[in-house]
């Protein structure tokens, strides 16, 4: 099979760079769009690019500092200091893969160790980068990141790829990269007409795979480049007028529709007027019921409108209906003419406008005290008025620019305690209204006196006592009619009650508070305009109403998204559009407060009362309007002979549902603190203030959001280093090793957003695991905390990353940070703070490693405790004299003497320097203990002083013997001499860097094993991409050779490499020869491979969780 080479890149391109931490390169409009990807949250560490892209390597490092520097913060003002981002972090994943092969050479003894070498300055990179051809990664070598190694992202749709391709030189003037079709100054002669290679898109990650299925090109596939016309967008300036004469003509056409209606002859057919007259007994009931119901409404809480306990406001009832029906009127006539999308939608006042108005009424009679009543009174009807204009602008505003669904993240249990907090009103106003107290209701002892004397007890106990008789008939029987036939049959009972049997005059009813006081005589409908006096308004009075306005406004938006759905899913309307309700509803209460009215919304229960009984149409709803017009200009005369107990029952009703919604029907159904936060708002709204109730309310959501959000565990799964592993193929002596000491590796996986209630359990979780006792039990040598599942992090939890890295460091853990992209929020957060500045640390506490994936994270952790491994075997061994144990008397007891060479501990002790400390311990043991299986103990703490090298069992091999002995050494008992037979079965091959071994489907042709170098294998499935790192000592290709299936997976050389093949003509040829070699090689590929599925598993399963 031939080999396919990836190609160098080459070329200069001013307009390209080269990002500093993933050897990526970027146009300049791509960084201006990542600029704006950073800020919200981007959470993706790769970026995609052309493969081949140009660069320039003598200014790719400069360039890309400067650049990419301009898109950190520069300032932070924690703790009123400043904190210059100098430089830009770096990941710590740069030359991790490199002295991993580098490891897997001194375990197979091709190579003598030799200390890492240190990380090159960004100034020293530079100039080593002017001086090569070829990008240079941060260690001064060739990078094969930088070359064509990259992974390959490819159109699904585009087809297969041949695994006969072969990736050829990329032309210089055909290289480009993502998103360059898409700058305007880019023109189609700048490029050639002749393709000679296809785009390809390239992404640096561990998971998707190092080559590409390069397919022929094909101009039809290349990206088309954008058109420079676009559709405008949506703006909601430009459309509000369209928007709303389109709301116009749609009431105008439903208009038309009722005088074609008229005009057609098919409607006077016998069967169409025996149809219209069933239907339109239908509507008069409807008509009829609607009525009522605002006639209820308007004796209950349009009578109540102005606080009619003050002097000033006395007389102010029948003004206060007149207002309510008003309202009633404009709000009708906008939803039936077709603003709302529900045929038979009632409008009315908002109940829960009544104590905002007193509250307003209250302030303006304390900031004018002394004044007029006249003028008391214009400042506060106009205040009212305002009010609603203020709420139809909001309305407007938030339907216009569709932010409807905003709404819904107001917290629900603030909605029900401002619910209750207006029952609670409700509930005093009636004591007030029935006991007819003058003044406020105070709580003080001459209030509670009053209530209770022998003349006034009876006024609000038979209105409470109605209330509840009718609250349990509603929970009996449920009927439409129940509620206006209850209060008829009141009105009728109480006149024949005390006219036709007591025989008392109304004069003595009125005078004794059982009915209300007939209005002055020649009162008109229209009396309440009288009110508008402008002249005599109080700037200063009005304006101190304006917190209250807006909290009036604020309470009000909210039941338009509650309400609207709710009907919609009763009557089974499925067109909802919050958007158009609130627009409608912002029209509505604009005009009424322009007509002198008040705030007005969909009433729920009354809509499907009115559609339930045959009002589910637009011309009812005029039919209600034109009806309740009739009551309005009737006059309020009707108001002295309505009994003030069948009002005092609608007012404590009302406030008694209200009250029990918000407080009994929650009670077990809402978390503790929610409920103590709708208790609040209650009582507070109720006795002191309703503006102060809602801000009280705010500020308790908030504090219940953080305790309810501390208490979701910021940590999503913990792993030991035994279970999360890397998915690097090591040599066995490595793989060894590290099974004994990977232990005191710790995998934290962290998710959601972390704030300041989130990090104190991850701090104190961290903290655990280095106390005295837990870490004697399993030492830690490293902390990787995975960000990958974090959406953001805030001042407190960046600090609290900052603080338990000083920690971990007091203690000699390392803290590995993974799944960081630098352009994110999160990576932006950690450097705010100085959490990873390397110029401010120092060597007591330095700045955690922050690799791009835990994958990295976990191969660069297990090369240190490799590192720790090749340094114990190649460091000097002091000499040591050990002093056997004496008798009482001075002799040596041989018996108790202590054998060295016999110790399970291989000499070792806990007074030595290697027990130090119970990490330093485990990693001798471990060491010693591989050292010994190597076929060479090492040397005991009696020993002379030496240095301790590797084991050399095989050292004397010829290849391919030798590494095919230290490949299988763990997964087959048989020796030397057996394996003798099968070596020159094997081929050596030499691959050069970029040399693809072989792609996923081809025929498995071929058993590899790694002798130097450095291989990567990467899959593809629609799940997603995988990748492998395969180091000298290990095989690549045995599972599909063995199984004769195609290749799983694209197989490329990432450096200089040598493997030796056996073929598939040559294992023929072993089984007719040595069945029993073939048969013990099918074995041990099949343990590799179980292995290797092992390590897969568990690192997908970890990632995943």
């Amino acid at each position: 099979m031939p080999s396919r080479l990836l190609p160098w890149r080459r070329g200069s391109d001013s307009s390209q760079q080269q990002l500093p931490f993933a050897n990526d390169y970027v146009s300049d409009a791509e960084l201006a769009a990542d600029d704006q990807t950073s800020h919200h949250g981007s959470q993706t560490i790769p970026r995609s690019r052309a493969m081949g892209a140009p660069s320039n390597p003598q200014h790719m490092l400069s360039s890309s500092y400067s650049s990419f520097n301009q898109r950190n913060p520069i300032r932070s003002f924690a703790h009123q200091t400043s904190h210059s981002i100098s430089d830009n972090p770096q990941y710590s994943s740069q030359g991790v893969r490199e002295r991993t092969q580098e490891l897997a050479s001194y375990a197979l003894d091709s190579a003598a160790y030799s200390q890492p070498r240190r990380r090159a300055s960004s100034a020293a990179t530079e100039s080593i980068a002017s001086r090569s051809a070829f990008p240079i990664d941060i260690e001064g070598r060739l990078s094969l990141d930088s070359t064509g190694s990259d992974i390959i992202a490819e159109e699904r749709e585009s087809g297969p790829a041949s695994p006969e391709t072969v990736i050829a030189r990329f032309p210089s003037d055909r290289i480009s990269s993502p998103g360059l079709h898409d700058r305007k100054d880019v023109d189609a002669h700048e490029r050639p007409s002749s393709v000679a290679a296809p785009d390809v898109v390239v992404q640096d990650t561990e998971e998707t795979p190092l080559l590409p299925r390069i397919r022929l090109s094909r101009v039809d596939s290349l990206p088309q480049r954008k058109s420079s016309t676009s559709v405008p967008k949506d703006t909601g300036f430009g459309n509000l007028k369209t928007r709303f004469a389109t709301s116009l003509g749609t009431g105008r056409e439903h208009l038309a529709q009722v005088g074609r209606s008229f005009t057609n002859p098919k409607n006077y057919t016998r069967d169409a007027l025996y149809a219209g007259a069933t239907a339109s007994l239908q509507m008069s009931s409807a008509v009829f019921l609607g009525l009522l119901l605002n006639i209820l409404d308007a004796l209950s809480y349009g009578y109540i409108l102005f606080p009619l306990g003050s002097p000033i406001f006395s007389q102010t009832g029948p003004d206060g209906i007149s207002i309510f029906f008003v309202s009633c009127i404009v709000s009708q006539l906008c939803y039936s003419l077709g603003l709302s999308i529900f045929r038979g939608g009632v409008g009315s006042e908002m109940i829960e406008v009544v104590p905002f108005f007193h509250r307003m009424a209250y302030s303006i009679m304390e900031r004018m005290e002394g004044a007029s009543a006249d003028s008391v009174i214009a400042t506060t009807i106009v205040a009212y008025c305002l009010s609603s204009i203020i709420t139809g602008m909001i309305f407007l505003a938030l339907g216009t620019f569709k932010l409807g669904n905003l709404v819904s993240f107001f917290p629900q249990h603030i909605l029900i305690g401002c619910i209750g907090g207006v029952g609670f009103f409700l509930v005093m106003t009636g004591m007030e209204v029935s006991a007819r107290l003058e003044g406020n209701l105070n709580y003080d002892l001459n209030t509670l006196h009053k209530l209770f004397s022998s003349d006034t007890i009876y006024l609000w106990v038979l209105p409470l006592v109605l209330s509840l008789i009718i609250m349990g008939l509603e929970r009996r029987y449920k009927s439409p009619f129940l509620l206006p036939g209850f209060f008829i049959m009141v009105f009728a009972i109480f006149y024949i009650v005390t006219k036709a049997i007591l025989r008392i005059d109304l004069e003595v009813l009125r005078n004794s508070g059982w009915i209300f006081e007939a209005p002055e005589a020649g009162v008109p409908f229209y009396r309440f305009y009288s009110y508008f006096k402008f002249s005599q308004i109080d700037g200063a009075a009005l304006a101190s109403t304006i917190p209250t306005m807006f909290a009036l406004s604020f309470f009000g938006i909210i039941h338009v998204p509650i309400n609207v759905p709710a009907l919609g899913a009763a009557v089974k309307e499925d067109a909802i559009d919050v958007n158009r309700e609130l627009i409608a509803h912002g029209i509505s209460n604009t005009i009424s407060g322009c007509v002198g009215s008040i705030q007005n919304y969909l009433v729920y229960a009354n809509s499907i009362m009115f559609m339930n009984n045959g009002g589910d149409s637009r011309t009812a709803g005029v039919l209600l309007a034109a009806a309740t017009t009739a009551v309005w200009m009737a006059g309020p005369a009707m108001i002295g002979f309505i009994p003030v107990c069948l009002v005092g029952a609608l007012i404590f009703l009302l406030g008694i549902q209200l009250m029990k919604e918000a407080i009994w029907d929650t009670l077990g159904r809402l978390q503790r603190l929610e409920y103590f936060t709708v208790l609040a708002i209650v009582l507070i709204m109720g006795v002191y203030d309703f503006v102060i109730g809602i801000f009280t309310g705010i500020v308790l959501a908030c504090l219940s959001y953080v305790i309810l959000s501390s208490r979701v565990p910021a940590i999503r799964a913990t792993y030991s280093g035994e279970v999360a592993a890397s998915t690097v193929r090591r040599p066995r002596s490595d793989v060894r090793y590290l099974s004994q000491v990977r232990g005191q590796i710790r995998v934290i996986k962290l998710t959601g957003f972390l704030f300041f209630g989130t990090i104190v359990s991850v701090e104190e979780h961290m903290r655990s695991l280095i106390e005295d006792k837990s870490f004697e039990q399993q030492p830690l040598s490293f902390i990787v905390v995975d960000f990958s599942r974090v959406n953001d992090v805030d001042f407190s939890s960046s600090e609290g990353f900052q603080r338990i890295n000083r920690i971990l460091n007091g203690k000699g853990v390392k803290m590995i940070i993974s799944g960081v992209s630098f352009a994110s929020r999160v990576g932006q957060a950690l450097q705010n703070v100085g959490l990873l500045d390397t110029e401010t640390a120092n060597d007591e506490c330095p700045p955690p490693q922050v690799f791009e994936d835990l994958n990295t994270a976990l191969e660069s952790c297990e090369n240190e405790l490799l590192e720790i491994f090749y340094q114990h075997c190649n460091s000097p061994q002091p000499t040591r004299q050990r002093t056997p144990p004496k008798s009482i008397d001075g002799s040596i007891e041989s018996s108790n003497a202590l054998d060295v060479s016999s110790s399970p501990s291989f000499g070792a002790s806990p007074l030595l320097p290697e027990f130090s400390s119970p990490r330093r311990g485990a990693q001798y043991l471990a060491a010693t203990t591989t050292f010994r299986e190597q076929g060479r103990p090492a040397a005991s703490s009696g020993e002379q002083e030496g240095v301790l090298s590797m084991p050399s069992k095989w050292k004397n091999f010829s290849q391919p013997t030798k590494i095919i002995l230290q490949t299988f050494e763990d997964v087959s008992s048989k020796n030397e001499d057996f394996w003798h037979v099968l070596a020159p079965y094997f081929e050596r091959r030499e691959y050069a860097r970029g040399t693809v071994l072989y792609s996923r489907g081809d025929d498995p042709d071929g058993f590899y094993v790694v002798e130097k170098g450095r291989l990567r294998a990467d899959y593809e499935f629609e799940q997603g991409n995988f990748s492998e790192n395969i180091m000298p000592g290990t095989t690549c290709g045995e599972l599909p050779f063995f199984s004769e299936t195609d290749r799983t997976g694209t197989v490329a050389a990432e450096e200089d490499s040598v493997a030796w093949l056996l073929t598939r003509e040559r294992y023929k040829e072993l089984e007719r020869k040595n069945r029993d070699v073939a048969s013990e090689l099918l074995k041990v590929g099949l343990k590799l491979t179980k292995e290797r599925m092992d390590a897969i598993t568990s690192y997908v399963l970890v990632t995943a969780s």
